[in-house]
Parts: C-alpha cells; sequence; structure tokens
C-alpha cells in the first residue's frame, strides 16, 4: 500500500460494524421496556376512566339507593371491557354524621397478579 492512498481498509470497517452492530443490540433491549411501560400506562389511564364513570353514576344516585347501602358493593356488568373489574365500598357517618363515603376500585391483570386505581368521593346521606 502506498503511504498517500486514502479510504478505509476491510478490518477498520468490519471493526466500525461491530460498534454499530453492538449499538443497536443494547437500543433494541430498551423496547421492550418501553412497550411495557406505554400499556401499563394505557391500562391505569383506562381504569381510572371507568372509576370515575362509577363515582359519577354513584353520586348522581339518591342516597336511598340500594348502591349507597353501606356494604362492599360488586358491579354487574364485570368484567367490564372483558379485562377490568370494578368494584365499591360505601360507610355511612364517615368522615362525620350524615355522610357516605364511597370508593370505587377498578382492577386490571398484570402479569401474574392484579394492579388497581382507587377513587374516593363523599356523599351526604
Amino acid at each position: 500500500m502506498c503511504a498517500n492512498e486514502k479510504g478505509m481498509t476491510i478490518i477498520e470497517l468490519m471493526v466500525v460494524c461491530v460498534v454499530i452492530g453492538i449499538a443497536f443490540i443494547g437500543l433494541a433491549g430498551i423496547f421492550p421496556l418501553g412497550m411495557q411501560n406505554i400499556n401499563e400506562s394505557r391500562m391505569r389511564t383506562v381504569s381510572t376512566d371507568l372509576a370515575q364513570e362509577k363515582m359519577e353514576e354513584l353520586l348522581d344516585l339518591s342516597p336511598a339507593d340500594a348502591d349507597l347501602d353501606a356494604g362492599n358493593h360488586t358491579d354487574a356488568n364485570n368484567p367490564v371491557r372483558s379485562t377490568f373489574n370494578r368494584f365499591w365500598t360505601v360507610t355511612d357517618n364517615d368522615p362525620v354524621a350524615d355522610m357516605k363515603r364511597i370508593e370505587v376500585r377498578v382492577t386490571y391483570p398484570r402479569g401474574s397478579g392484579t394492579r388497581d386505581v382507587t377513587v374516593a368521593a363523599y356523599k351526604r346521606s
């Protein structure tokens, strides 16, 4: 080879390809984690929407409605949207007399377990 030749040798080209390949493999490992985070965010958002929707329905009911009796209640439509389960608990005289504490909980599957979202509000008896 002459000293004044310009360009890359095959070895330099192979080294560059290996470095770029290692970088792409590292980046490829990030994508599944990103997809898991996106899916978890979507599930949490839908759960929050479903809990808020049920809470608004309950707050519009008459205080004497059976769905506002003290105790634990299960949504008759479970599983909602084929994935989510909705439950609510009504506690009388909490935090003060003539008030009902309503807590709506929506659960959804995550891996081998479940996650949940809870929304709480108060209604005058």
